[in-house]
């Protein structure tokens, strides 16, 4: 309490010492706290502007120092700070000037505090005509995230005429909440907001004779030819792989026509494509592949209601707020999620620690195992960030842990140097304790197989192919005769990916978004579904192969039955 009353007293005398300054003192360290925000300092802004936000300090300064303190806590995801002072500078300057910015601002902090009624409400009083494309936008962006169905409605009881809700609530429906009992609603939106009567047949499957894929992909296509070199030739290999499945699915009776596209890896081209009127009459849609690309043509698919896979991407971020996108891949998160569950239901010890380099993907892993493994009943012991581009010695990291006594340890990094450390670690200690590591170990020449054989190592292997299984080698034996070239990791991915959907089309019909089995084992692949442990749908592969090498070969320890 003394602490506060010092604080309080001193934030006072600074108020009064500010009153005492001359207008251009105001003005220098108004500027200053924006060159702080363009330079991205955002907590020496904060402080540079906190004594200008009262509206004491005069009104030509403190609109302009409370909005750009915002800025800055939000660019923080302070977001308790930037809505106590947004809602501050909306009561006490109803005639700045900037006051449609301050809304606008102001409901997209609300929406990451999740109060969508306030939110909703601090868009309403924008006008101006050139954010209302930005308005409708970031509406439809944090609603299409909302995941319970009865706060939606509520809202929509609340703003009966808002479009934008409504077009969202909408998508929504057909993108897996719709139940009869929701017929007379969606009836009456299409109606009252004049939207495509396709939502009406999205409610159930439609089965044709055949199905239609547009296939976006730089082919590099030229008035000579297509161009192949090294640095794109995984494009023909994928997509050879699409034509082998086609074949495939046409001699089990399921017929799917392949369109190719050709992207040039150029955003106008993708854009010119994707609003050609043919593009509606697919049923999917696969690429394009780069990610800035992907995310481009995604924004159309959604607003066109196309179904779209991308096949490399392993970032579920991308599918956020649009349920027509899907991965082919595990994404690194389900990956985490995966991984603690397959520990925790196998080691009868229920402790793990967890040592995770600070790459992006490392870093989205580690917290993504820890929280499933404590969510499932687990404790995880140590946790901690590593610098494998500062120090790859795993040994500090781990000096405090007792192994003898552990459950399993997770090492996720793709640094040799960490791999390697680990190892002689663990040798040294002739520890025997589970190991969950990346397959990506595997391909490091530095350690020999017969060193994971001697260790419990447990790889996870999201894009495993068994080249001793059967069917894979009479494929490459086929594949090798007709293109001369054995198939590569991307012709098997795109033989999967059409594979899957195709017989997913077959079997249950076109509805967008496309209604998706289960994990059930692929052709090459161990696995592949989009049904969670809870039974609603996913928008990556729910499985992650899990490896053992056992005398010298490769055990899948958890098969799909």
């Amino acid at each position: 309490m003394k602490k506060q009353i010092v604080l309080a007293v001193a934030g006072l005398a600074l108020s009064w010492t500010v009153q005492a300054q001359s207008n251009a003192d105001l003005n220098t360290r108004l500027q200053n706290g924006r060159i702080l925000v363009d330079q991205q300092k955002y907590e020496l802004a904060m402080a540079e502007l906190m004594p200008l936000t009262q509206a004491a300090t005069g009104k030509s300064y403190a609109p302009d120092a409370a909005f750009l303190y915002s800025v800055a806590a939000a660019r923080q995801k302070r977001w308790a700070e930037a809505d106590k002072m947004l809602t501050q500078l909306i009561s006490e300057h109803q005639n700045w000037g900037g006051l449609a910015d301050a809304h606008y601002l102001h409901g997209q902090v609300l929406f990451e505090k999740k109060e969508y009624l306030r939110a909703l409400k601090a868009l309403e009083p924008i006008q101006d005509k050139s954010l209302q494309d930005d308005v409708a936008a970031m509406k439809r962006h944090y609603m299409l995230l909302l995941q319970d169905k009865a706060t939606f409605q509520y809202l929509m009881r609340q703003f009966p005429q808002d479009a934008t809700l409504a077009k969202a609530y909408a998508d929504k429906l057909v993108g897996g909440w719709f139940t009869e009992q929701d017929r007379p609603q969606l009836e009456t939106l299409v109606r009252q907001f004049n939207l495509d009567r396709s939502y009406l047949q999205r409610t159930s499957a439609v089965r044709k004779a055949e199905y239609n894929v547009a296939v976006l992909l730089p082919f590099n296509v030229s008035d000579a030819g297509v161009t192949v070199d090294k640095k794109n030739l995984f494009i023909t290999d994928f997509y050879a792989g699409l034509l082998a499945a086609q074949d495939s699915l046409q001699r089990q009776g399921a017929r799917v026509n392949v369109y190719p596209y050709d992207t040039k890896n150029d955003t106008a081209q993708i854009r010119k494509v994707l609003e050609q009127p043919e593009l509606g009459t697919m049923d999917l849609v696969v690429g394009p592949i780069y990610k800035n690309n992907s995310a481009y043509a995604a924004k159309i698919a959604q607003q066109r209601n196309l179904n779209m896979v991308n096949p490399f991407s392993d970032d579920l971020e991308v599918t956020k707020g649009n349920p027509y996108l899907h991965l082919l891949e595990t994404s690194v998160a389900t990956q985490g999620q995966r991984a603690a569950a397959y520990a925790y239901q196998t080691f009868p010890r229920k402790t793990a620690a967890v040592i995770y380099d600070s790459e992006k993907d490392d870093t989205t892993f580690a917290g993504s195992f820890r929280r499933t493994y404590l969510a499932l009943g687990g404790k995880v012991v140590h946790f901690q960030k590593i610098n494998a581009k500062t120090s790859a010695n795993v040994g500090p990291a781990l000096a405090t842990v007792n192994l003898k006594d552990l459950g399993v340890l997770v090492v996720q990094s793709s640094a040799a140097p960490v791999a390697t450390s680990t190892v002689s670690y663990l040798e040294q200690r002739a520890a025997k304790v589970p190991v969950l590591v990346s397959q990506k170990w595997l391909e490091m020449p530095q350690i020999s197989f017969s060193q994971f054989d001697f260790l419990e190592m447990y790889f996870l292997a999201p894009k495993y192919i068994d080249l001793e299984n059967p069917a894979v080698q009479e494929f490459k034996r086929a594949y090798t005769r007709r293109y001369n070239l054995p198939p590569s990791a991307f012709t098997y991915a795109g033989f999967e990916l059409l594979h899957y959907f195709g017989r997913q089309l077959q079997e249950n019909g076109y509805a967008a978004p496309p209604r998706l089995s289960g994990v059930q084992p692929g052709r090459f692949y161990q696995g592949i579904g989009y049904q969670t442990t809870t039974g609603t749908q996913a928008q990556d592969n729910q499985y992650l192969p899990i490896l053992k090498l056992e005398n010298g070969h490769f055990l899948v320890v958890n098969p799909v039955l």
